[in-house]
């Protein structure tokens, strides 16, 4: 098998776990599982099995001087996967999915600002085709919905274009597994003391919730970034991120299937043009927009 086609394979097996990860998310909110208790168990599950990859594998660590960026960005991810999961838990699985993947353009703006990134005719029109296909998306019917939810979901999805802005420094240089693992493992702790804050880590003790959390933690968080990454090292960054680019339309698929979403006809536009917006960033020469959320 040629080295791109067992690339594009793997960043669809990635794309599938990203995908399944809001389907998992509502029906471990629908079987009694909390917010915060779901994500902290999720990282802590998903950081270890990575960290069990790393160590069997015999992969380089990253060096104790670069920690604390490493940190500074596990915490960010954690705001982005709390405000995103809070929205989620007030939304359609296929409305969140929608918003959340306007990230892209998100990323671009706020390059703009940081480091200076010019903004080029296609970036604008970009820009332009996912904040109106974000409008329709939300605008035409939330389907039991809310504002609240939009505005949590937008939220995240600064957070998240926070997080992909700078982390390209932070990873400079650095063994990506690990650093992902590290990364996760800060976001497991940031989120497991807000919860034992807030009302405790404790979730439902039945076999329902306590396989959701596992397929979380396996399929839609260790699984996906190693497959992820792996698909990088073999095909690219620019390659791999437009191949990703399938993720919502699992979603999409799986969220009609398993929990009855449907969405408007205004809605699929929207959806429409926010899909032409990323894809037309992501096959940019030179795009450095969307290799995104772990």
């Amino acid at each position: 098998m040629r080295r791109i086609t067992r690339g594009l394979l793997v960043v669809f097996l990635a794309s599938l776990g990203y995908g399944a990860l809001p389907i998992f998310a509502k029906l471990a909110f629908a079987a009694g599982v909390d917010v915060l208790p779901l994500l902290a168990w999720r990282f802590l599950l998903g950081s270890g099995l990575l960290w069990i990859f790393v160590v069997a594998t015999g992969r380089p660590r990253p060096p104790r001087g670069r920690l604390t960026g490493l940190v500074l960005l596990g915490l960010l991810y954690a705001l982005n996967s709390v405000c995103y999961m809070l929205g989620l838990d007030r939304l359609p699985a296929s409305v969140a999915t929608l918003v959340l993947f306007s990230y892209p353009a998100m990323t671009v703006l706020l390059a703009r600002f940081w480091v200076g990134e010019r903004l080029t005719p296609r970036r604008i029109a970009a820009l332009m085709l996912t904040t109106i296909g974000c409008a329709l998306t939300v605008g035409t019917g939330l389907g039991g919905g809310d504002a609240l939810g939009v505005g949590l979901v937008m939220l995240a999805v600064v957070f998240l274009a926070s997080w992909i802005v700078r982390s390209h420094g932070v990873f400079a240089g650095l063994p990506p597994i690990s650093a992902t693992a590290t990364v996760l493992a800060s976001t497991a702790v940031a989120i497991s003391v807000a919860g034992l804050a807030t009302g405790g880590m404790g979730v439902p003790l039945a076999p329902t919730p306590l396989l959701l959390l596992g397929a979380l933690a396996l399929f839609s968080t260790a699984i996906p970034i190693t497959a992820f990454l792996i698909g990088i090292q073999w095909i690219g960054p620019g390659r791999a991120a437009t191949a990703a680019t399938m993720e919502p339309a699992v979603t999409l698929a799986l969220a009609a299937a398993v929990l009855g979403d449907r969405l408007s006809a205004g809605q699929w536009f929207g959806a429409a043009l926010i899909l032409a917006g990323v894809i037309s960033l992501r096959v940019e020469p030179r795009a450095d927009v969307a290799d995104g959320h772990p």
